[in-house]
């Protein structure tokens, strides 16, 4: 499985700057946009908050600021739905207990690639666009990322379930988190067998460097 280093880059920041997969209170008709665009903000401004707070600063408090982080990614992500869309047709070949494994070490994968990219952060700014409604049910949030003048655009595409927006991917600069992985696992899962896709990703999760 081959990571895409400047997708996973560019997805830690995209990550730093809002939200993958969040849970926004459905709010009356004609407030419901102004509710996900504030709610994403809060969560921005939260991460920023604990990569500039001195008191997290610094290896020695490395595990700390650590915690902190993984506290707000574990609030973004919703790594059941989003292991679902990225095994797609190849989701029903996995137990139960593979799929728990695999949506944990899925887990593990991105949220190594957010932590130690992200503690790089270095002053990106973000531009909040119009939401589009895509349907009384799904709706897009685009934004752009701005850095050293040059824009990347990242839309967050969210679903309304059981009166939560609840997001279902992310795309940066036109490429979709989800088939982004899906063709990876796809890839594999073409040919081999869902324990070999879990070996794979547990030697890639082993070997994702911590720094």
């Amino acid at each position: 499985m081959v990571l895409r280093n400047r997708f996973g880059f560019l997805l830690a920041l995209s990550l730093l700057m809002g939200i993958l997969v969040c849970f926004v209170p459905a709010a009356q008709a004609g407030a419901v946009d102004n509710t996900a665009r504030q709610e994403i903000k809060s969560l921005v401004n939260q991460v920023l908050d604990i990569l500039k707070d001195p008191r997290y600063k610094g290896d020695a408090h490395k595990e700390e600021r650590r915690q902190k982080l993984r506290s707000l990614v574990n609030k973004i992500f919703d790594f059941n739905n989003i292991s679902r869309r990225v095994l797609g047709k190849y989701y029903r070949r996995f137990s139960k207990e593979q799929f728990e494994e695999f949506k944990q070490l899925f887990s593990k994968l991105l949220e190594k690639i957010y932590l130690t990219k992200i503690e790089h952060y270095s002053g990106e700014k973000v531009l909040f666009e119009e939401e589009r409604m895509l349907s009384p049910q799904k709706v897009v949030v685009p934004t752009k990322i701005v850095k050293n003048d040059k824009e990347i655009p990242v839309e967050y595409r969210m679903v309304r379930k059981n009166g939560k927006w609840i997001g279902y991917d992310v795309a940066i600069e036109g490429v979709s988190l989800v088939k982004n992985y899906r063709s990876q696992f796809y890839e594999i899962l073409q040919n081999k067998k869902p324990e070999d896709l879990l070996k794979i990703m547990r030697e890639k999760v082993r070997k994702l460097p911590d720094k």
